[in-house]
């Protein structure tokens, strides 16, 4: 783990007040992880951001620094929380999917293309999108994949693999490395606002 989070995760046993600095640096990820596994719907990944960083902050006190980074624990948490979210739902019809971020193209031509990429990588299966967005859109190493999907790194290599050869016929694939974080506003952490409450 970044030695800087294991110092805010010190301090914030101290003061949970603290914990607020990893959600500032990490909310922004956490939300467009959930913005595009959820079909581009804000308030869905709003609230399910907020729950993942208001698990952390409950089991704050428990977290044991480990040899991994702490967003990895935060998509590891947030992983869950979105497998438990399309089993509630059961299926996500593909209307539901939502228009391509203007952020992965800047050109009408280039757009067409993007789109059909876009449809593509939804149109595969739940582990295989979040294999590709890992690492390809959050450019996170194989072995962070792994922990987040609890799966060993050759069966993470393997799956990626698999799924690469499904879109190879895509000549844009090389442009999802490029792909932009949906740009929102910071939001105050609604745990702390409870948290305050109980006293």
């Amino acid at each position: 783990m970044q030695q800087k989070d294991i110092d805010i995760v010190y301090r914030a046993k101290l003061n949970p007040q603290v914990f607020q600095e990893l959600y500032l640096k990490y909310a922004d990820k956490i939300y467009n992880y959930f913005w595009y596994r959820t079909g581009h719907q804000k308030d869905i990944a709003e609230d399910l951001m907020q729950e993942t960083f208001a698990r952390a902050f409950r089991h704050l006190p428990k977290f044991r620094i480990r040899g991994y980074s702490y967003l990895v624990y935060l998509m590891t948490i947030a992983h869950n929380l979105l497998v438990n979210y399309y089993r509630s739902r059961k299926l996500i019809p593909l209307e539901e999917i939502g228009d391509v971020p203007v952020e992965i193209t800047n050109t009408v031509d280039r757009k067409i293309e993007a789109e059909k990429l876009w449809k593509a990588v939804h149109g595969l299966s739940t582990i295989e999108r979040d294999a590709i967005l890992m690492r390809y859109q959050k450019e996170m190493p194989i072995k962070e994949i792994a922990r987040v999907m609890g799966k060993t790194e050759n069966a993470v290599k393997l799956l990626l693999s698999r799924t690469r050869k499904k879109l190879a016929e895509h000549p844009y694939i090389k442009d999802m490395v490029e792909f932009r974080d949906q740009p929102r506003s910071y939001m105050k952490p609604k745990f702390l606002n409870d948290y305050y409450k109980t006293f």
